[in-house]
């Protein structure tokens, strides 16, 4: 940096992290700090149009707007969102505004006897082991797209010290070519895998019918399951969050422990599960109870909320009157965009943090508070694999820019209920008094290389939880397409509003593809370029078609957070078929 400007970003020597590897995204991204489409001071909308605005102003409409809310108010927030900043809001939610309505997950929510389970310490996979397991089991992501420095580490890892990986997701995987052993499931159908592959390794049940609905043949869930098995259970799962969503969710989750129990990961060092979140800070932001059913560590809130997908029902109801968007923009991430365009249509009041002008902001934002970016926060995040990691500013706040802590803990002042922080080091200070298992975890103690919190002695503070194996229900088959298909989806790393912002990386923000196999394709008439159009139940997709040998016949995959004609218009959490038009 130089005069408070960002001119260059370079990877540390993190072995424990990232191999002193960065990816193009983290290396060029910065740019977006610096462009005229940063947001740098507040706005408030003045008939019927967004107006820069003192921060008294927009702090006074603001609170006013909370308060009038109260049992009324609901909050997201996003990946960027720091652990500090996630329990500042819950607690203004909860506490200030006596509303239980909060979220950091955008497909619907896990009973919280799951989220323990899955972070009991004897459990977590580090990203070394990524590297050094006799086996890792690739499931439902992509981590050239979720996270490329682990996608790196497992290419390493195969070529150089003979791990033997396995691939089982929904579409083509950049990791196919390093895979011993790789299986295309239907969009949706990882429990029903997950499913079949227990019942080879000791339920007993119905191999060839749980195969079958996931759309693979049992013979290839033979051949995973003895391949993961001569690795001794020295086995690492990494899984993608989007395993987890929908109303089928918890089943997949039980499906999942009941592989990790078979396989005896909580008993072998260099296994465990490690899980890919949608949000950078996703994993932290569930630890400090930023979730409609848990509290700070996990525990029993005092009430139960409201999950994303029923707040944005509730706020387009009435049954809500505000929403807070902390780093979240509903609009892009989350499934069902009709529903949240009505609801965000009928909020009373949309607060929003945001850096960068987005469709939300423009739209239906209300009060915008100008956010930090990266360079600007301190605090601490959540590695996917437990480690706390610290935030330094490297730059000053370019033009009136506030931290984040500050501006909800003046909310929470302003409508009558402090919130006890006056600095960013006490903000943290509080974090590890709410957390159990970060009890006494210090700044000085987090430095420049982060400590993993299961590798402490307050890590016994975790709640107790039943982590299987469990009875599984038969999951439902993957729906038969009888001449339509079946709808995938999947988020590109370039489908960011920092890349379309940065001078270096915008022309590689994603326009809508379809990607078809080739015998769909042939069916349909359609060539690789073809514009087509995807439609279900009247919406309708356009983009241009991707004839690709290694998409699964009957499946159509869609790009989420494209430019324009996102899928998330399309989806609703839920298996869908949808049917494809050439235009």
């Amino acid at each position: 940096m130089r005069d408070e400007r960002v001119l260059r970003v370079l990877a540390r020597d993190h072995e424990g992290v990232d191999d002193g590897w960065l990816c193009d995204k983290g290396r060029f991204a910065y740019q977006s700090i610096h462009v005229d489409e940063r947001i740098t001071e507040p706005m408030v909308r003045d008939g019927g149009v967004l107006r820069p605005a003192s921060w008294e102003r927009a702090m006074a409409t603001a609170a006013t707007a909370l308060a009038k809310a109260k049992g009324r108010a609901a909050a997201l927030a996003g990946g960027e969102t720091t652990n500090e900043e996630g329990l500042l809001l819950a607690r203004l939610l909860r506490e200030g505004l006596d509303s239980p309505d909060v979220d950091s997950r955008a497909g619907g929510n896990l009973p919280v006897e799951l989220y323990r389970a899955l972070a009991r310490p004897e459990l977590q996979a580090t990203v070394p082991d990524l590297e050094w397991a006799k086996a890792v089991l690739v499931l439902d992501c992509e981590p050239v797209d979720d996270a490329p420095v682990l996608d790196l580490r497992l290419r390493k890892g195969a070529r150089r010290h003979g791990l033997r990986l396995a691939v089982v997701t929904s579409r083509p995987s950049s990791l196919d070519p390093n895979a011993e052993h790789w299986l295309r499931i239907a969009p949706g159908a990882g429990e029903a895998l997950l499913g079949a592959l227990d019942a080879v390794l000791g339920s007993g049940g119905d191999v060839d019918g749980l195969a079958a609905a996931a759309g693979v043949a049992a013979a290839e869930v033979r051949d995973l399951a003895a391949l993961l098995s001569s690795a001794g259970g020295e086995v690492a799962i990494v899984w993608g969050e989007r395993l987890a969503t929908g109303p089928r969710a918890a089943h997949a989750v039980r499906a999942l422990l009941n592989i990790a129990a078979r396989l005896n990961l909580g008993d072998t060092p260099g296994g465990g599960l490690l899980e890919l979140p949608e949000g950078a800070n996703g994993r932290g932001l569930r630890e400090v109870g930023v979730l409609p059913n848990a509290a700070p560590g996990y525990a029993d809130p005092p009430a139960e909320g409201r999950a994303a997908e029923q707040i944005a029902a509730a706020l387009a109801e009435g049954e809500l009157t505000t929403l807070h968007l902390l780093h979240a923009d509903p609009l892009d991430t989350h499934p069902d965009r009709p529903l949240w365009e009505r609801a965000l249509g009928h909020a009373t009041t949309v607060i929003v943090h945001e850096s960068l002008m987005t469709d939300t902001v423009r739209e239906h934002a209300d009060v915008v508070f100008p956010a930090e970016s990266y360079a600007e926060k301190e605090g601490t995040l959540t590695h996917p694999d437990g480690r706390l990691q610290r935030l330094r500013p490297a730059i000053g706040h370019p033009g009136t820019v506030r931290a984040g802590w500050r501006v909800l803990a003046e909310l929470a002042e302003r409508i009558g209920h402090p919130l006890g922080v006056l600095t960013g080091a006490e903000a943290t200070a509080q974090l590890a008094q709410a957390v159990p298992f970060y009890a006494g975890v210090t700044r000085d103690e987090i430095g420049g290389r982060g400590v993993n919190w299961q590798a402490r002695e307050p890590a016994s503070a975790l709640p107790e939880a039943e982590a299987g194996p469990f009875e599984l229900e038969r999951p439902p088959s993957a729906p038969s397409p009888n001449g339509a298909l079946r709808l995938g989806t999947f988020r590109s790393i370039w489908a960011s509003k920092e890349v379309e912002a940065s001078p270096a990386l915008k022309f590689l923000a994603p326009e809508q593809r379809v990607q078809l196999s080739p015998e769909d394709a042939q069916r349909l008439g359609v060539g690789d370029g073809d514009p087509v159009e995807v439609v279900h139940d009247g919406v309708r997709v356009r983009g241009a078609a991707l004839v690709h040998a290694a998409v699964p016949a009957g499946t159509a995959l869609l790009e989420v957070g494209t430019v324009a004609d996102s899928a998330n218009a399309l989806t609703n959490g839920e298996p869908r078929l949808v049917e494809v038009h050439r235009r």
